[in-house]
Order: structure tokens, then C-alpha cells, then sequence
């Protein structure tokens, strides 16, 4: 009995001594790079490890990436880009051809380029997108549409719930297959040579990326792949996405961060779409989301949205 009553004063010694080393560290990075610590954002406390299964998960950092930062002074979210660029450019996406295509980027003076769809998956489904200019702001856009069709969407999310990921030399970090076997394509396929030469002719003009769904996880990887292959200054890359699942792991995020800075994903909080592929874990870090999330919530029964917030994390809802 004794022997019990000393391991209990023992461990409750050892619980006490790390809350009181882990309530000593100030900072978010300097909590969460400390040895059972973790950040409680909800609180900007640094608590000892026991207490997380008694803490919001969505409150509990336990990783210096998902400390928050504030986002970008050289491009603050603006809602007005997000509803009247990003939304329209990728609503173009969908088009079939280049007529209809520049039906859409008329409201938005924008002027169509070239468009490249191929089969991109083993059952041949198709993924697409499109490059076009626009003199008015000086932007070189390039847009990737989102999933199309049930067998698309079925063979995507068999790939997100599998974890199926791998390397590639366009970006840093592991991609699910999905995403990277289809970039590769679709880059190879006219729009690295298409938008150097498009860079070349408006060497001055910023390069913005758009996409919807599995469109924005192609945007992604094309800032990545615009930047870390030269063509582009990261300073210059705008990306915003729609709806993006998340993309591939958690050093691809950091590296996405670094090369994007200027970067934000519009989601729905109740989108099941953006939480693929599930973490089951809190740092799991094969499944991880690059920043900046900007969530809107329903706010009326009339489904007009309104934005909720911009997040300093890099993952907030429904983990």
C-alpha cells in the first residue's frame, strides 16, 4: 500500500512540475515546442498534455504550424475579391469550350486564353482548366474546375479515405495520388509552357490561381508549382480557393505557406468536403490544410451567407 501511495504522490509531483514548466512558456511556438505542452487557444495558455481529452479540440494546438499568425498585410482578405474574382473565375471553370468560358469572364472584363481538359484518373474522368488575362488588374489567372460527375467524385474520395499519397518534384511534401497525378497531367499538358509564355508577354502581371472542390486543390499546386519552379516571385501569387479538401500533408502545408504567403481557402463550416481526408488524430500529420481558412456560416433561412471569420490558424472547424 505504501508503495502505491508513493507512485500516486510521484506522479501527481511529475503532473504539477510539468503544468507549472508548461504555464512558464508565453508564446504559442515556445508551448507547443516544449515536451507535453499544449497551446489552448481559446485561453492563449500554455497547459500541461493531461488536459486536452477536458479541452474544445478545436481550441488545442499542439504543433508550432498551427500556432496563429496574423494573415497577410500585402493581401488582406477582402470579400469582395473572394464573391467578384474567385467565385467567378472559378464558376468559368465549368465551361465546355472557350465561347463559353468568355461569356462568363466578360462580367469581369477578363479575356480567355487557352483551355486544357484531359483524362486524368485510371477511369478516364476528366479534370480541367483554363488560362485567361486580366489587363484591368494586371493578373495572369489561372482557374482548375472541380469534380464533375459522381465516378469522379466516388474515385477521388476512395483515394482521401485511403490516404493514398506520394512525392513530386513540383512541390514540397506528399500529395494524395489524386491531386498530383492530376496536376502533373494537366501542367504537362500546355499550361507550364502556356503560362511561361503568357508570363513572358506581361512580365509586370501577378499570378492568381482559383478552383472549386478538386479545382482548388489543383490551384494549390499550381502556386506551389509556379513559385518553386522560378517562373514566379512569391510576392507576385495570389491563390484562393473554394471548398478544398485537404491537399496532402503537413510538410507540404508549411512549404505551401512559404512559397503561397499570400493565400486563403473560402469554406463552408458545415462542408463535409473540406474535412476529407479525416484526421483521426489532432496532429496527424499525413492530412493537414495550408492557411489561411476564411469560414462563412448560413446566416439567415434565406441562405445568404455571411463570413464568420478569418482564421490565424491553419485549421479550425470541425477538425
Amino acid at each position: 500500500m505504501a508503495v502505491v501511495r508513493f507512485g500516486i504522490a510521484l506522479a501527481l509531483l511529475v503532473v504539477n512540475v510539468n503544468a507549472l514548466f508548461c504555464g512558464l512558456q508565453t508564446s504559442c511556438k515556445g508551448c507547443t515546442s516544449s515536451i507535453g505542452c499544449f497551446y489552448n487557444a481559446a485561453t492563449s495558455k500554455c497547459q500541461d498534455s493531461v488536459l486536452p481529452p477536458f479541452t474544445n479540440k478545436t481550441n488545442v494546438i499542439n504543433i508550432p504550424y498551427d500556432c496563429p499568425i496574423p494573415q497577410p498585410s500585402a493581401f488582406p482578405y477582402s470579400d469582395d475579391f473572394g464573391r467578384n474574382r474567385a467565385f467567378l473565375f472559378s464558376a468559368a471553370s465549368n465551361g465546355e469550350n472557350s465561347t463559353q468560358i468568355q461569356k462568363c469572364l466578360n462580367k469581369i472584363d477578363a479575356e480567355f486564353r487557352s483551355q486544357y481538359t484531359i483524362p486524368c484518373d485510371w477511369l478516364k474522368q476528366n479534370c480541367s482548366g483554363y488560362l485567361a488575362v486580366n489587363p484591368a488588374e494586371k493578373a495572369i489567372v489561372l482557374t482548375f474546375r472541380g469534380s464533375k460527375g459522381s465516378t469522379q467524385f466516388y474515385i477521388e474520395a476512395l483515394n482521401l479515405l485511403t490516404y493514398g499519397s506520394r512525392r513530386s518534384a513540383l512541390v514540397d511534401g506528399d500529395v494524395f495520388i489524386y491531386f498530383i497525378d492530376a496536376f502533373e497531367k494537366l501542367w504537362a499538358s500546355g499550361i507550364k509552357a502556356d503560362l511561361q509564355a503568357l508570363h513572358n508577354e506581361y512580365p509586370d502581371y501577378e499570378l492568381w490561381t482559383f478552383g472549386h472542390s478538386l479545382g482548388g486543390s489543383l490551384a494549390s499546386l499550381a502556386s506551389v508549382a509556379a513559385v518553386k519552379g522560378g517562373m514566379f516571385e512569391k510576392e507576385k501569387v495570389k491563390s484562393v480557393t473554394m471548398g478544398q479538401p485537404r491537399t496532402g500533408s503537413l510538410e507540404f502545408a508549411i512549404s505551401h505557406d512559404q512559397y503561397v504567403p499570400n493565400s486563403y481557402r473560402i469554406v463552408h463550416a458545415t462542408d463535409l468536403i473540406t474535412k476529407l481526408p479525416f484526421k483521426i488524430l489532432p496532429g496527424q500529420p499525413n492530412a493537414y490544410h495550408h492557411r489561411f481558412e476564411v469560414s462563412f456560416f448560413l446566416k439567415t433561412l434565406k441562405n445568404q451567407l455571411k463570413t464568420n471569420r478569418i482564421s490565424e490558424l491553419s485549421e479550425t472547424v470541425l477538425k
